[in-house]
C-alpha cells in the first residue's frame, strides 16, 4: 500500500507517517500542492491525504487532481472542529477526512474501510472477468489450434491502451474488439464503434474511460488516421482498437495506412484466420449456429462434408448466414445435401476432396537453389491466394523476408 500525505504541518506529517508505517505502508510526505502533483504521478499511491489549507489556494486543485483516479482513496485533512471545511473537501472529490491533529485510532478506522472496498472491487472485477470470458468463448467458439492462439493472444493484449486486430471480412473482428474490451481494465466503461464519415473526435470523447473501436482503419481518409496517430501517442485516451480487413503492411506500401500506426502497433497485432484455415472449427461452428437457428434440426453427413468442403471466402460470417437459410429451408429433422447446395449456390463437392490440395514443387538434380526457392514461394503464394503474411508462416520465414524474395523474383501476386 502507498500513501501520499500533501500537509504543510511538518508535525501532522511525521504523525501521519508514524500512523501508516504501523500497517505497514509505504509512505511519502510532502508540504505543497504542487510537490504532490509530482508525487502523484511519481509513486502511483493507493491513498493521498490532502491537507485543506495547502499554501497557495493548491487545496482545492489538488484534491480534484488526486480524485481523478476512482480507485485511489482521497482523505482530507481538516483543522479541529472545521466540519465545514471538511464538507466542502469531500464535495471537491474527497471521500473521508482525518482531524488535525492527527488520531492514529481514526487512521486505523479508514484502513480498515479501505481495505475492505479494496477487496470488494476486486471481487467484483474477478466476477467482471469471469463473465467475460464465459461470454468470450460463447461469442466466439472454436478449438482449433490457429483459432486457440487467436483467442490467447485476445487475453494477452487486453491490458494494452490500443490494439490493431486483422483479417479478412468477416473473421469477426468486432467480436473480437468487443471481448479486448471486456477483458481490459476499461471493461466498465463504454464501447464506441466509429467507421468511415462519423467524426473520429466525437467517439473518442464518447469512449472516455472505454474502449473506441474503429473499423475499416485501412480504408478511412489518411487525415483521419494522422488524428488516430495523434491519439495513439496521447497518454490521455480511451483503449483504442484498429481494425484492418487488409494486410497492414500491404496496405502501408500501397500508401493506404499511415505507416506510424503500424510501426506504433507492430507488437501489438491481433490477427484472426480466415474460416478456410480453422480445420474442424467449420463442422463445430455450423452444428452451433444451427443450435442458435433451431433446438431441433441437425445436418446429415454429406450435408456437413459439403459445408466442410466450401472455402468461406465470406468466413464466420457467411457460414452462420448459410446456417440460417439452411434452417429455413429444411423440411424434417435433418439438413441434407441438397439444401445446402441450394444455399451455397454450387454444385456439392465430391466426397474426399474437402480441403484444397497442397501444390507439390518438383526439383531435378541441376535445378538452382535460387530456381528451386523461386518456385517454392511462387507456388506457396498462390496456394495462400496471395497472403503474403500466411505464405511466411507456412514457409516459417519472417514477413519482411517474403517481401524481399517477392521483389527479387518478380513474384507481385
Amino acid at each position: 500500500m502507498k500513501v501520499l500525505v500533501v500537509d504543510p504541518d511538518p508535525e501532522s506529517r511525521d504523525a501521519l507517517r508514524r500512523a501508516f508505517s504501523a500497517s505497514g505502508g509505504q509512505i511519502r510526505g510532502v508540504a505543497s500542492a504542487a510537490e504532490g502533483s509530482r508525487h502523484l504521478a511519481e509513486l502511483l499511491p493507493d491513498i493521498v491525504v490532502a491537507a485543506v489549507d495547502l499554501p497557495n489556494s493548491g487545496a482545492e486543485r489538488f484534491l480534484s487532481e488526486a480524485a481523478g483516479d476512482r480507485r485511489r482513496a482521497v482523505w482530507a485533512l481538516v483543522p479541529t472542529e472545521r466540519l465545514d471545511l471538511a464538507v466542502e473537501a469531500m464535495r471537491r472529490g474527497a471521500e473521508d477526512f482525518l482531524w488535525r491533529p492527527v488520531s492514529a485510532g481514526r487512521v486505523s478506522l479508514l484502513l480498515q474501510r479501505f481495505a475492505r472496498r479494496r477487496a470488494a472491487e476486486e471481487r467484483a472485477e474477478e466476477d467482471r472477468l469471469r463473465l467475460a470470458r464465459v461470454e468470450s468463448a460463447v461469442a466466439l467458439p472454436g478449438r482449433s489450434p490457429r483459432w486457440t492462439e487467436a483467442m490467447a493472444s485476445i487475453e494477452r493484449l487486453a491490458p494494452e491502451t490500443a490494439v490493431l486486430v486483422t483479417g479478412e471480412e468477416g473473421t469477426e473482428k468486432e467480436a473480437a474488439a468487443r471481448f479486448l474490451h471486456r477483458l481490459s481494465p476499461r471493461g466498465a466503461g463504454p464501447f464506441v464503434k466509429v467507421g468511415e464519415g462519423v467524426g473520429f473526435r466525437d467517439a473518442l470523447s464518447r469512449a472516455a474511460a472505454g474502449t473506441l473501436l474503429v473499423t475499416g482503419v485501412d480504408r478511412i481518409p489518411l487525415a483521419v488516421q494522422w488524428e488516430i496517430l495523434s491519439a495513439l501517442v496521447s497518454e490521455e485516451q480511451p483503449g483504442l482498437v484498429l481494425a484492418a480487413d487488409r494486410d497492414p503492411a500491404d496496405a502501408v506500401r500501397r500508401r493506404e495506412l499511415a505507416a506510424g500506426i503500424l510501426s506504433r502497433l507492430e507488437d501489438r497485432v491481433l490477427h484472426l484466420p480466415p474460416l478456410r484455415e480453422r480445420g474442424d472449427d467449420v463442422s463445430r461452428l455450423a452444428r452451433h449456429f444451427l443450435e442458435e437457428a433451431s433446438a431441433t434440426l441437425s445436418f446429415d453427413a454429406e450435408a456437413m462434408d459439403a459445408l466442410t468442403a466450401h472455402d468461406w471466402p465470406g468466413n464466420v460470417q457467411e457460414l452462420r448466414e448459410a446456417v440460417k437459410r439452411a434452417a429455413k429451408l429444411a423440411e424434417g429433422p435433418t439438413i441434407g445435401p441438397t439444401v445446402v447446395r441450394s444455399v451455397l449456390g454450387r454444385p456439392l463437392a465430391a466426397r474426399g476432396s474437402r480441403r484444397r490440395r497442397v501444390p507439390v514443387v518438383r526439383i531435378a538434380v541441376g535445378d538452382s537453389l535460387a530456381d528451386v526457392e523461386r518456385r517454392l514461394i511462387q507456388k506457396t503464394l498462390e496456394f495462400a491466394r496471395g497472403n503474403k503474411r500466411k505464405t511466411a508462416e507456412l514457409l516459417k520465414l519472417s514477413l519482411k523476408t517474403i517481401y524481399n524474395k517477392i521483389k527479387e523474383y518478380g513474384l507481385e501476386h
